[in-house]
């Protein structure tokens, strides 16, 4: 027989080789306890995806329902204009820079708007709206298309569209003529007639109840504000959490008079109630994991315990120990990159069915979130770092498990009475 050395063989792949290759079959030589040990790494990675995945779903509902719909993840507005949002704090129109601002690479949109506060009458019916005038531009938008309940949005100017309770609360139909009137620019009287020319779906009951959208040319003459923005919302293509592009927009494109605010800034009390939420789902996984980590570890104690005399044998047989602990470490290698690809899998297709048919609160739960002013329902995230992320801590968890058998390798004498 031919040493490796003589044919140029490198020792260390040869014995890697080996060890890879006597893995392998060990594993399928008992089937049932690589499948209860791959399974439990299948199902840990599972139920931790769904959990963070609906967590962290949650918390973009909340900031899509609230910034991203309304008031946007970064305003640009008059520097008097917060906290007031007083509309005689309102920025005179400039088209160029905007469009310099749209032309941005890292901005997905930019919308200008005009708002305020009026009140809104049918018949005997009447109720407090904020009038939100849009451009033609973001009514174009899939955003608000998809938001349409009923009615259209080719509609002629002096055409307006309410939130369905709103309308509900008015007894509005389309085709209907509504009565506005409140205070107008610089404490000038505003009032129109607008045609009711569908109702919308906000995603928030309290919007829903509150909401009257107008043309933007019809804003500025029914307010007297002509050629004024109250401010220009823009959508980053990065909408995560913890971004925050205002100081870099602010400098690459600066604006005489306006600042750019974050809806973190304007919206403090929103992440913190995310960051003290979150802070109670990483508490939550940590005991998952600590769960998980004491189950794979009886499962690695009963493989080694199970198997301490084929240990024992091997040694007698001459198997170098070095040798023997990388087939064991190779093993529950395999058992865990296998165990979280499947947990991965069917984390990430239970992920999208969820996104597909989002869970539906009921009873005083649902109540009490549409009194919060977010729509009752747990939509996942689809940020696929939370599989990559959890999959690695999983796959961690059962290699530090491993130490247990590998121990049991180097504890085992070849001698047994």
């Amino acid at each position: 027989m031919v040493h490796p050395r003589a044919l140029g063989a490198n020792p260390a792949v040869t014995a890697a080789r080996l060890a890879v290759r006597l893995a392998w079959r060990n594993l399928g030589r008992n089937r049932r306890r690589s499948l209860i040990t791959g399974a439990a790494i299948a199902f840990a990675l599972f139920f931790a995806v769904i959990l963070r995945s609906l967590q962290l779903g949650v918390y973009n509902h909340m900031v899509a329902t609230v910034v991203g719909s309304m008031s946007g993840y970064v305003q640009v507005s008059d520097t008097a204009y917060w906290p007031s949002q007083n509309l005689d704090y309102a920025l005179y129109e400039d088209p160029a820079w905007l469009e310099e601002l749209r032309a941005d690479g890292d901005v997905a949109s930019a919308y200008p708007r005009l708002q305020g506060f009026s009140l809104v009458t049918l018949g005997e019916k009447s109720g407090v709206a904020q009038w939100i005038g849009i451009s033609p531009e973001e009514a174009e938008a899939p955003l608000w298309r998809a938001r349409l309940a009923s009615g259209s949005w080719n509609a002629a100017p002096g055409s307006v569209w309410l939130g369905k309770r709103l309308a509900q609360q008015l007894h509005a139909a389309v085709g209907d003529t509504v009565v506005a009137m409140g205070q107008g620019f610089q404490g000038s009287m505003a009032g129109a007639s607008w045609v009711v020319a569908g109702t919308l779906n906000m995603g928030n009951p309290e919007l829903e109840k509150r909401s009257a959208v107008v043309g933007l040319a019809d804003a500025q003459e029914f307010a007297g504000a002509y050629g004024m923005w109250s401010y220009v919302q823009v959508t980053p293509r990065r909408t995560e959490l913890n971004h925050d592009p205002t100081t870099d927009l602010g400098a690459q494109h600066p604006l005489s008079g306006a600042q750019f605010l974050g809806w973190q800034t304007r919206m403090p009390e929103l992440i913190q109630a995310i960051q003290a939420d979150s802070s109670g789902g990483r508490v939550i996984l940590f005991i998952l994991y600590v769960v998980i980590g004491f189950g794979l570890l009886g499962t690695m104690i009963m493989l080694a315990n199970e198997r301490r005399r084929e240990f024992a044998m091997q040694l007698a047989m001459g198997m170098r120990r070095g040798l023997l602990a990388g087939i064991v470490f190779v093993e529950v290698l395999i058992l865990s990159l296998t165990g979280a690809a499947v947990g991965a899998a069917l984390g990430r297709v239970a992920v999208l069915i969820l996104d597909r048919f989002p869970l539906r609160l009921q009873g005083d739960v649902a109540a009490a979130m549409e009194q919060q002013g977010w729509e009752p329902i747990l939509p996942p995230s689809l940020d696929g770092s939370i599989t990559v992320t959890h999959a690695g801590i999983i796959v961690v968890i059962a290699l530090l498990a491993a130490a247990w058998p590998l121990r049991t390798v180097f504890k085992t004498s070849p001698i047994q009475r």
